[in-house]
């Protein structure tokens, strides 16, 4: 990969909802850079608008970071069949339904639907990335992977938990992948967040290739007697979202 596209990205990878500026100063103590090449970067972005400068050294995504985003929304394959499974699935349940997409060790959500009275969840924003292993969209596309592609991906482990409940080794994951295939659907429970679950289920393209999941998180005390329910109605409407799926 071309050093000043990696870095670049390295640096877009550093905002976030919960940090939405950063000084070159920050930038440089987090990637280990020089300060001089920092700089750099940082204002070739800004010509660009990938970045704006909101006050002395500071900054914020710009403006062509949002017309991408935007532009990746409307132009996805999925995203209009899956907002018609996601509709249902959250009208009949009342519960926040998530389009998922994985990247390299971590899960990507793209599409997100939470009804009024339902669970909202700051964690699972649209653009928002966790650790696969501990999210049921993320467990769900890891299934799918060899254990050498596992390896590849996360090493050795150990994997750094998100809550108390989270796994922390390869071979308890790989135990874990191996329920998710035996099931056909994948859980979260308490494993992202604290006092909420979530299942999900594998939505396949026309090619059979699994490159979505579909899943609908809720509060933790719902699991015993509507767990199973929310596993079918989301592996339902996954097989239907895969059937439309181009």
């Amino acid at each position: 990969m071309i050093d000043g596209l990696e870095r670049a990205m390295k640096i877009l990878d550093l905002f976030s909802s919960d940090a939405p500026e950063r000084t070159v100063s920050e930038v440089c103590r987090t990637l280990d850079l020089p300060k001089t090449t920092t700089w750099d970067h940082m204002q070739a972005m800004v010509e660009l608008g990938l970045l704006r400068r909101t006050g002395r050294g500071r900054y914020r995504l710009g403006w062509r970071a949002f017309q991408l985003g935007l532009r990746a929304r409307m132009t996805s394959e999925i995203s209009e069949p899956a907002w018609v499974e996601m509709r249902a699935l959250a009208a009949a349940h009342h519960q926040t339904v998530q389009l998922s997409s994985r990247h390299h060790g971590e899960v990507v959500y793209l599409e997100k639907l939470a009804p009024h009275d339902g669970v909202r969840l700051n964690a699972t924003r649209v653009g928002e990335r966790l650790p696969a292993y501990c999210t049921a969209p993320g467990k769900m596309l890891l299934a799918y992977l060899s254990a050498r592609e596992l390896r590849t991906v996360y090493g050795e482990g150990p994997l750094t938990p998100l809550t108390d409940r989270s796994l922390t080794t390869l071979p308890a994951l790989e135990a874990e992948l191996s329920t998710v295939r035996e099931h056909g659907y994948a859980l979260d429970a308490e494993e992202a967040v604290e006092g909420v679950c979530c299942v999900a289920a594998p939505v396949g393209n026309r090619h059979g290739d699994i490159t979505w999941a579909l899943s609908m998180s809720f509060l933790a005390h719902r699991l015993p007697t509507h767990g199973d329910v929310y596993a079918r109605a989301v592996v339902e409407a996954a097989q239907r979202l895969s059937e439309r799926a181009p």
